[in-house]
C-alpha cells in the first residue's frame, strides 16, 4: 500500500500541477473559454491511464507459472528503465516546466489550434499515467490499489491546496525529495527484479543469503513491510541482489544529482 502511496502521490501531484498551471494561465491571458479542451485532454489522459493499468493488472493474471514470472520481469525492467529516466528528466525539467508549458500554450493559440490545448493535458496525464500503471504492475504486496487510489486523493487535496491558496510549493526541493525516495522504490524492484531472474535461472545470485536478519526485522512484519515499501528491503538478500541494488542506487543517484547541479 505504501508503494502505491508514494507513486500515486509523486505522479498524481505532477499531472494536476501541470493542468493547473494550464488552466491559471488561461486564466491570467482572460481565455476561459479554453477551459473545456484542458479538461477533455485530461479525461482522455486519465481513461486511457486507467485502462492501461487494468490491461497490466489482466494480463498478470492469465499468465501462470513461468510465463507469469517472465511477465512480472519484463514489466519491472520497463517500469525501472522509464522510472529512471523519468526521475532524472523530470529533475532537470522542473525549474523550467511552468514557463515551458506557457510557451507551447501560447504557441497553440497563436496558431489557433486549440486541439493542441487538449493534446498538451492529454500527453501531461497519460505520461503520468502510463509510468504510475507500470509501476504499480511491477511492485508487489498488499493494497496497492488502495494505496494507489489514497494516493490520488492526497495529490488531488494538495494541488487545490496550493492553487486556492497562498501556499507555495517549492517544486525543485519537492521533485528532489520525492525522486530520492522513487529511487530507493526502485532499487528495491531491481533487486527483486534480480531475484525473478534467479530463479528462472537466467542470472546466477552467487551467494544465495549473504545475510539473514529475519530475526530482527521480519519480511512479515510492519516494519519490514515499511522498509520493503520504501528501500527495497529484504532480510536474505542474495549477493547478486545487493550488487545490483547498490549499483543502480550510484549510477542512477549520481545522474540524478548531476541534473539537480546542472540547474543551478
Amino acid at each position: 500500500m505504501l508503494a502505491g502511496i508514494l507513486i500515486t502521490i509523486r505522479e498524481g501531484l505532477e499531472a494536476f500541477l501541470v493542468v493547473g498551471i494550464l488552466l491559471g494561465y488561461l486564466t491570467k491571458i482572460n481565455q476561459q473559454k479554453y477551459y473545456k479542451y484542458v479538461w477533455l485532454g485530461s479525461a482522455a489522459g486519465m481513461i486511457s491511464s486507467v485502462v492501461a493499468a487494468f490491461i497490466i493488472q489482466a494480463a498478470k493474471i492469465q499468465f501462470e507459472g513461468v510465463a507469469s514470472e517472465i511477465f512480472e520481469v519484463t514489466v519491472a525492467v520497463i517500469a525501472i528503465s522509464v522510472l529512471s529516466y523519468m526521475v532524472v528528466w523530470m529533475q532537470k525539467q522542473s525549474k523550467n516546466i511552468k514557463g515551458e508549458l506557457q510557451t507551447k500554450l501560447d504557441a497553440a493559440l497563436s496558431d489557433n489550434q486549440v486541439w493542441g490545448i487538449a493534446v498538451l493535458a492529454f500527453v501531461t496525464i497519460i505520461r503520468e499515467g502510463i509510468e504510475t500503471a507500470l509501476f504499480l504492475g511491477a511492485v508487489e504486496g498488499e493494497g496497492l490499489l488502495a494505496g494507489a487510489v489514497i494516493g490520488l486523493v492526497i495529490a488531488a487535496f494538495l494541488s487545490a491546496l496550493l492553487f486556492k491558496t497562498t501556499v507555495k510549493l517549492d517544486l525543485r526541493k519537492f521533485f528532489l525529495i520525492t525522486g530520492w525516495l522513487l529511487i530507493f522504490v526502485a532499487a528495491g524492484l531491481v533487486s527483486h527484479t534480480i531475484h525473478g531472474l534467479g530463479e528462472l535461472g537466467i542470472v546466477p545470485q552467487i551467494i544465495e543469503s549473504v545475510w539473514s536478519l529475519e530475526w530482527l526485522i521480519s519480511d512479515g512484519s510492519l516494519l519490514g513491510k515499511l522498509l520493503h515499501a520504501f528501500i527495497g528491503y529484504e532480510s536474505t538478500p542474495s549477493l547478486m541482489q545487493m550488487l545490483a541494488y547498490a549499483l543502480y542506487l550510484v549510477l542512477v543517484g549520481k545522474m540524478f544529482m548531476q541534473r539537480k547541479i546542472s540547474t543551478h
